[in-house]
């Protein structure tokens, strides 16, 4: 019984202990985010190359942490790092090899990281102390109880000591009325009851009452300081069952305390694991550390961005060289549309030259060096005939040319 109500406090103690631990984290988790809606920029000092968050999970002073903390926030204001690197609330927890990874979200909402809400720690040591309290209180309270069982059985002994006195006393007197009735009627006086005897059987009469007297009285004080050691180990022994029942149950509470406590250091790894892996696979980082598929994301890029300048510059080559190629075209073409230009000239004014020379019968002079012959010859001379063989291939040659 006693058992069971040293397990039904503990309970209880745990239920309320768990109760008031929620709510306060709740109310604490209200505060944090309405503190943190109407923070102000940061303007505290830091150094670019300082490693903060390794500083903050190498220190335990309370003071320090919180300055290295706005260093770190400044530091991550200035030079653009939201998103980048973890956040302070996740840093704010790292504490030696615990460092759980939270990408800091950005102030915009077109680029806010959604964080995973998650729920209130139970503090474990808080429920198993409650817990202890408890059965320390049950413990205690056990111990009055015995006590003051031990003293009611000892004010019974001693009222039924005291009933058993008043009924020697009793019995006592009855029998010394009663031995005096037979010495009278045997004709034997037995005197008062403190005058001398008058005869030996008054005497021995006497003396065998007394010791009978003396025979209960010690009977009867034998009995209490009997009934008194009986109830007394009686509960020394209850008290013993229930110090070493207690010892047990702390024993197991300590054993099962380390085991939760093991159980949910693991649980929050896993889960502070897996958040920074996920948390990876969205942002390419982990813990600060670009990740491999990021890597192999950035070298893929830079292999398409020299895929891609390789073949602009191919396409840029191909551009200009169908420029120059069209460029001495059009020059070939413009060289050929004059040559011809030149050569129906040519022809148009030795044509006309020879029909002056054959209408005047004579070359004049502004046609000697178109004809290429002297001033002054006539049609009769050799040379006629040969401009005009002459003026034929010309003919010949600029039909070839068309």
């Amino acid at each position: 019984m006693l058992a069971s109500v040293m397990v039904a406090a503990a309970a209880k103690a745990a239920q309320t202990a768990a109760t008031a631990n929620l709510k306060k984290n709740i109310s604490s988790g209200s505060r944090s985010s309405s503190s943190s809606s109407s923070s102000q920029k940061n303007t505290a000092t830091f150094d670019k190359d300082f490693d903060y968050a390794n500083a903050i999970a190498n220190t335990t002073d309370a003071a320090e942490r919180a300055r290295l903390l706005a260093a770190r926030q400044a530091k991550i204001d200035a030079l653009g790092l939201e998103g980048k690197v973890g956040s302070n609330d996740a840093v704010a927890t790292w504490l030696g090899d615990y460092r759980p990874y939270q990408v800091a979200s950005s102030k915009t909402p077109e680029n806010q990281v959604q964080q995973i809400p998650t729920a209130p720690r139970i503090d474990i040591t808080g429920l198993y102390d409650a817990a202890a309290k408890a059965r320390l209180q049950a413990f205690e309270t056990a111990k009055q109880q015995i006590a003051q069982q031990l003293q009611t059985q000892y004010t019974d002994i001693d009222a039924a000591y005291q009933q058993g006195m008043t009924q020697i006393d009793v019995n006592a007197r009855r029998s010394a009325l009663g031995n005096a009735e037979k010495l009278a009627a045997l004709g034997l006086s037995s005197g008062s009851a403190y005058a001398a005897p008058t005869s030996g059987y008054t005497e021995t009469s006497r003396i065998a009452v007394d010791n009978a007297y003396r025979g209960d009285l010690n009977g009867l004080a034998q009995a209490r300081l009997a009934a008194r050691s009986s109830a007394a180990q009686a509960a020394a022994d209850r008290e013993t069952n229930l110090s070493m029942g207690f010892q047990q149950s702390e024993s197991s509470a300590a054993l099962q305390q380390a085991q939760a406590q093991a159980q949910m250091q693991l649980s929050q790894y896993q889960a502070d694991r897996d958040y920074s892996i996920s948390l990876a696979g969205l942002t390419g980082f982990l813990n600060g550390i670009p990740t491999l598929a990021y890597q192999q994301m950035l070298s893929a890029n830079n292999q398409w961005q020299t895929e891609n300048n390789q073949q602009q510059a191919q396409i840029a080559w191909q551009n200009a060289w169908q420029k120059e190629k069209f460029a001495q075209q059009q020059a070939a073409s413009l060289a050929n549309s004059q040559a011809s230009l030149q050569s129906a000239n040519e022809k148009a004014a030795y044509e006309r030259a020879l029909g002056r020379w054959k209408t005047y019968g004579y070359v004049l002079p502004e046609d000697a060096s178109i004809l290429g012959v002297a001033a002054g010859t006539p049609t009769s001379d050799q040379s006629y005939r040969s401009a005009q063989l002459h003026l034929n291939q010309i003919k010949t040659n600029y039909q070839i040319s068309k």
